[in-house]
């Protein structure tokens, strides 16, 4: 796996001037229900706005004693822009019930995947218990993702795929897809939940099948070669912590890491505390107990090993120690 400062943003592959790239089974179905409605409305626009234009020009009263039109309504014409409506919007609700239906029920033996979203990054578990920071998905194979949030309600959202899922603190929330073309795509919130909403961007890898057990096997990392405490902690740190913590001295949502090590950092009740080992490991697993003072209260915990390992914060206390 490549190293994360070296990692392009993720991004979204542009098919056409309306939609992404669809890059999953439900993007065809998304896709026409969305084109379907969309030139309804345009045809229906054209009708109502060009017979309002055309009866404004035609019927203009041109003298102040001409009288009006006796006809007022008509029985037939009632009828038809009554009941093509009617026809149409049933058939607009066939296609959103057959594709929510279709989309809330995952296929038996779909591969599961625990989605864990919080300020501001997605974290993501695998069935041998593993960790990553980004998703790692097989082409060609059902995969259901079980989400919920540590702390406020974000939203799963990868536009290539056509799928969105809100993601509620304190319970789970599902949803499905199959991938059908390989390559990287992003992964978005698509709910405000604070400061760095807009930086809470993730990416998908869809791998062919043999690269993926390949990756499930190896954990990301080729366990002949393991990578040291100081590569992983900064792998996490650009996964999990750039988006409040610079290292070039910018004061952006939380402290700055450069030069962190060994600082005697003051707390919101005036006592002092210098940065090491244990405080590092406090302030990830409880980051209310001991707040920095003039910054504020939103840093989630990661008291969830699924989201940081043990190896994880030591890496991240092996980091620190370079800046």
């Amino acid at each position: 796996m490549s190293d994360p400062a070296e990692t392009p943003k993720p991004h979204i592959n542009v098919d056409s001037f309306w939609l992404p790239k669809p890059s999953s089974t439900f993007a065809k179905e998304v896709d026409d229900a969305y084109y379907i409605t969309l030139w309804i409305c345009v045809g229906f626009f054209v009708l109502v706005v060009g017979a309002m234009i055309y009866f404004a020009i035609r019927y203009k009263r041109k003298r102040d004693d001409e009288r009006t039109s006796p006809v007022d309504h008509n029985f037939r014409l009632e009828v038809i822009w009554s009941t093509v409506p009617a026809v149409l919007l049933v058939w607009l609700f066939y296609l959103g019930i057959k594709g929510y239906a279709n989309a809330e029920t995952a296929p038996n033996g779909a591969y599961e995947i625990h989605v864990t979203g919080q300020m501001w990054n997605w974290s993501f578990s695998y069935p041998s218990g593993d960790s990553a920071d980004e998703l790692y998905v097989p082409v060609n194979r059902p995969v259901k993702l079980i989400m919920t949030s540590n702390d406020v309600i974000h939203s799963f959202f990868v536009p290539e795929f056509r799928i969105k899922q809100d993601v509620v603190p304190g319970m789970y929330s599902t949803l499905w897809f199959t991938a059908t073309a390989t390559g990287d795509t992003a992964v978005e919130c698509a709910e405000y939940c604070g400061d760095g909403h807009s930086l809470m961007l993730n990416t998908v890898h869809v791998l062919p099948e043999e690269e993926f057990d390949k990756f499930v096997a190896n954990h990301l990392e080729d366990p002949a070669h393991p990578l040291s405490p100081e590569v992983r902690g900064e792998k996490k740190y650009n996964s999990t912590c750039k988006v409040c913590h610079s290292i070039d001295g910018t004061r952006v949502t939380g402290p700055t890491f450069k030069g962190v090590w060994g600082r005697q950092e003051t707390l919101e009740d005036g006592n002092t505390i210098t940065v090491d080992e244990s405080y590092v490991r406090r302030s990830l697993l409880d980051p209310q107990g001991q707040v920095v003072q003039g910054y504020p209260h939103t840093m989630p915990t990661f008291a969830d090993p699924k989201v940081m390992s043990n190896r994880d914060i030591e890496g991240i206390i092996a980091f620190l120690k370079t800046l």
